[in-house]
């Protein structure tokens, strides 16, 4: 009767330990997952320059800039937003119970010190911009996920002017700790967000899910691959212990029992990888796609304002009629079929806007025309857009080649059969127009 009672029990003890490890690998195995969506989201998406912001996810780094910035509470940094944290010192005392090797109890007082919060405070932006090389994005903060640097720390003594005898009957240290922290303008950031197009200014805003960091990508991206790692560790421990539990329960020390858990995670392991570089790729690709589709636009943009500036231009200029019919017969738009036809039509509105603009520098009454001077910084604008874009193409496509060519995705690249664009010159893109551009000083 023992021995069935201890074998149901040795039977309850191993189902349990079969479930316990089935569960640590399920659950390990998904948290790994999402972790490792979250870091790819980032590794496999290639910088936008700012000015060359879309619809949809974008990853942007540059310096933040507010025209009109916070000031922070206590070290007066001019801040995009700041929070601040003064702590107070006490001194508190607990009964600490103990017992021996006899069984004997004994009690004691322990006096020990801890940090109290006492003041807290803070302020925000609505909204800021990042500034890189290209141009600005307006980042809205309502929601965001803002990673802020020290801007001070300090801890001092202030006894208050309690004196000797009201310090006997106070808890209070006299030691304060004070902390700020926030994203001050002109500083480093890294922001992914997604962009919707604000129908004030018709330009694209990073508004939804929107990480604010003053931290470098490559932090962020190591310890969710380091998080990874260890769950990818603890899944195929607990698949091996299931499968030795399932193969051999009545005999834990048989060296080979893991065997068939080790297999199963093997395999498992495979498909994830498959599934991971397919979707990995399949991102790259169509941000490719995406960033040659920004040139397009902005091309085909700056090919619509060309006979708005040719009619502004004969307006004042008599002698030279023929412009806005030479524009107007340029009908077609810029979408080609390959990198050398995007270049061409690149290199006839760039010489198109060179010639029109050397006929509007020789007419004095330009300079104080209000269109002229709308389509012009429209223009530039507009150049400044094409010349991020090509950029942003470029990356994305350089990205997408790497991945393909490196072991082991070249794999599965070669299996679906990814085609790889070419890089787009500087020929032909270079501006004819000045852009504007923010100060920091």
């Amino acid at each position: 009767m023992l021995d069935c009672n201890d074998g149901r029990v040795a039977q309850a003890v191993d189902g349990g330990l079969v479930l316990a490890a089935a569960g640590a690998t399920v659950v390990a195995g998904s948290v790994a997952w999402v972790l490792d969506r979250r870091r790819r989201a980032m590794t496999d998406r290639a910088t936008t320059p700012a000015a060359a912001v879309f619809a949809g996810r974008n990853e942007v780094e540059g310096r933040a800039w507010a025209a009109a910035p916070l000031v922070s509470h206590r070290s007066a940094t001019p801040s995009i937003t700041w929070g601040y944290v003064l702590e107070e010192e006490r001194s508190h005392t607990r009964t600490v119970t103990s017992t021996d090797a006899q069984g004997r109890s004994s009690s004691r007082q322990e006096t020990y010190r801890q940090w109290h919060e006492i003041d807290r405070r803070g302020a925000s932006l609505r909204s800021f911009e990042v500034v890189d090389g290209t141009g600005s994005v307006v980042v809205d903060l309502d929601g965001a996920d803002v990673v802020r640097r020290p801007l001070h720390e300090d801890t001092f003594r202030d006894d208050g002017g309690r004196g000797f005898i009201a310090s006997l009957f106070d808890n209070r240290t006299g030691r304060y700790r004070e902390r700020e922290s926030g994203v001050a303008v002109g500083d480093r950031l890294f922001v992914v967000g997604d962009a919707v197009l604000d129908e004030t200014t018709c330009t694209p805003v990073l508004r939804d899910r929107v990480l604010v960091s003053t931290r470098s990508e490559s932090s962020h991206t190591a310890g969710l691959g380091a998080g990874v790692a260890c769950l990818v560790a603890v899944a195929v421990a607990g698949a091996c212990a299931t499968g030795a539990l399932l193969v051999a329960p009545g005999a834990p020390t048989d060296p080979t029992a893991w065997l068939p858990g080790l297999a199963v995670a093997v395999v498992l392991l495979l498909a994830a990888w498959v599934a991971t570089s397919y979707n990995r790729l399949r991102l790259v690709a169509q941000g490719a796609d995406r960033a040659w589709s920004l040139v397009d636009v902005q091309l085909q943009r700056r090919h619509d304002l060309v006979p708005s500036l040719a009619a502004v231009i004969t307006a004042h200029v008599d002698h030279e009629r023929g412009l806005l019919q030479a524009a107007a017969r340029r009908d077609a738009g810029p979408a080609g079929e390959g990198a050398a036809d995007l270049a061409a039509d690149a290199r006839t509105q760039r010489d198109e806007l060179r010639r029109l603009l050397a006929v509007a520098d020789a007419a004095p009454s330009l300079t104080t025309d209000a269109s002229f001077q709308r389509l012009r910084a429209e223009i530039g604008d507009c150049e400044t857009r094409i010349a991020a874009s090509r950029s942003f193409y470029n990356d994305s496509l350089t990205l997408l080649r790497d991945r393909a060519s490196s072991f082991p995705d070249l794999l599965v690249a070669r299996r679906i059969g990814l085609v790889h664009g070419e890089h787009l010159g500087a020929a032909g893109f270079e501006p004819t127009v000045d852009g504007g551009s923010r100060s920091f000083a």
